[in-house]
């Protein structure tokens, strides 16, 4: 962690990827047989290229009497790039993080979603939806496929979705609006949580995130993107969408853009606004828009995640 506090705070996301991942791929490396261990199947949840996605189990001594609650994981990267598994010599990031969780006991799930130039909105939102869905239908497929002596049931599945950055843009958005999730919908039944993690929840035209014209092409102008982003849906989602939401913990890192940080902190006002019940928000200590995840494994700012694994498992 002590490369990413030399970094500098202000820098655009762009500037701090490469100086992160080097910060951390050579200390998942040096866990790459560990991580590995942890078994692992992708399965296709649709017809597209990018409609598959990796499930994590859990290892039978990480298995307890009760429920195995099973954590979705939505990746950021701008809504442009991000994959489920990268090339070497990145190929371990996102394994570490179904590994992580998967050790502690919990299910994880992690999709591919298709990206811009090849979609528009709402179509990211509905990858994440159908993979969501696929699924709840599969549960006892995907149960059955878990190595021997890692036996568990999935008969009722305990749903919690977690997104990064875009993907948490693209997770509060599928719960923000019931024109894509109905309110009867078995997804809506089966979450128990949403995670929120550093989130794309707003944008300032004047402090662009994402190269020009990414959101231009995502939601056809800027004032439609500012119209869906999930600060604007929550502030004018219907009473029911509103009660038909799970718990939500939200986290942002210490060193995020200030842009990330004030739509975290509107977000949240406009949930316990809403809601009237205190919504659980915490800083990433020492932590980048991007270290969290690459953290994961090495024993270094894993804090987050024991948080997480702990409020999941406190809600099965």
């Amino acid at each position: 962690m002590d490369i990413i506090a030399s970094l500098d705070e202000n820098a655009p996301i762009p500037a701090v990827i490469q100086p992160t991942a080097d910060a951390f791929i050579p200390l998942l490396e040096k866990r790459r047989a560990e991580i590995e261990s942890v078994a692992s199947k992708t399965f296709r949840y649709g017809q597209a290229e990018r409609h598959d996605l990796d499930v994590y189990y859990p290892p039978a001594d990480a298995l307890s009497s009760g429920p195995v609650p099973v954590l979705f994981f939505a990746y950021g990267g701008g809504f442009t790039q991000g994959a489920r598994r990268y090339d070497p010599p990145r190929d371990l990031l996102y394994a570490n993080l179904g590994a992580f969780f998967a050790k502690r006991g919990i299910l994880t799930v992690v999709p591919d979603y298709r990206l811009v130039p090849e979609v528009k909105f709402p179509e990211p939102v509905e990858d994440v939806r159908d993979a969501l869905a696929w699924f709840l239908s599969n549960a006892r497929s995907v149960a059955a496929a878990a190595p021997a002596g890692s036996s568990f049931s999935l008969d009722k599945p305990d749903l919690f979705v977690m997104g990064h950055s875009a993907g948490a843009n693209l997770v509060t958005s599928l719960y923000l609006l019931p024109s894509l999730l109905p309110l009867s919908s078995p997804i809506r039944a089966a979450t128990r949580g949403l995670i929120v993690v550093g989130g794309g929840l707003n944008i300032d035209p004047q402090r662009p995130l994402m190269p020009p014209g990414v959101l231009e092409h995502l939601f056809g102008s800027q004032e439609r993107a500012r119209e869906l982003m999930p600060v604007s849906l929550l502030a004018k989602a219907d009473e029911e969408v509103v009660r038909s939401l799970p718990d939500v913990l939200v986290l942002v890192s210490e060193r995020d853009p200030a842009l990330i940080k004030e739509a975290s902190d509107d977000f949240v006002k406009g949930l316990e606004d809403r809601t009237g019940k205190k919504v659980p928000y915490d800083v990433m200590k020492g932590h980048n828009h991007l270290s969290p995840h690459m953290a994961l494994y090495t024993g270094q700012g894993e804090e987050w995640a024991v948080q997480v694994a702990e409020w999941v498992k406190s809600r099965v």
